[in-house]
């Protein structure tokens, strides 16, 4: 495969993965989060059902790890052709700091945001196991929790926004 081709499949791989861990990223901080902390147990099943049921658990990470390889990936290559020269430019200085956003913001969502959404499923589980209604310590659980994956995702999202917008603009600084 000549450089061309290479470039081309790894910054597709790049876009694609990122558009839709960012865009899922933002689709649950800004409204689909909101909307099920006011539904109640509706909301909870409902984004159990998304998580689970549609295996966004697996999909989510698939992205973000294509994305976050695809990119380091070339911008490894761009070094490695320039002999360290590119990376001392404003550009490669830009782009390292949306990847670096991009990889801070994948970690917290991979470990911190994975670990709040399983203990909502398994509370979900649990309500629904006990009849399907809820208990005020499960009531006083579940919305800590909701809290807690609401600052987590909105800090994950407007890490990922500050990833895009460095990379959108790294070419023309």
């Amino acid at each position: 495969m000549n450089e061309n081709t290479l470039m081309i499949v790894l910054r597709v791989i790049h876009i694609i993965g990122g558009v839709f861990w960012v865009g899922t990223a933002m689709q649950i901080a800004w409204f689909l989060g909101p909307a099920q902390k006011t539904t109640g147990l509706a909301g909870l099943t409902f984004i159990e059902e998304v998580i689970v049921g549609r295996k966004l658990q697996v999909y989510l990470p698939v992205a973000m790890i294509a994305s976050i390889l695809a990119g380091l990936a070339m911008y490894g290559r761009l070094v490695m052709i320039t002999h360290g020269q590119w990376a001392s430019t404003t550009p490669a200085m830009v782009l390292g700091f949306g990847a670096l956003c991009g990889i801070i913001g994948g970690g917290i969502g991979a470990s911190v945001g994975k670990r709040t959404g399983t203990q909502m499923v398994a509370l979900s589980q649990a309500i629904k196991s006990s009849g399907g209604s809820m208990s005020e310590q499960q009531r006083s659980e579940l919305s800590a929790l909701q809290n807690k994956a609401a600052s987590e995702m909105r800090i994950v999202a407007a890490l990922l926004v500050l990833a895009v917008a460095a990379m959108a603009s790294a070419r023309y600084l």
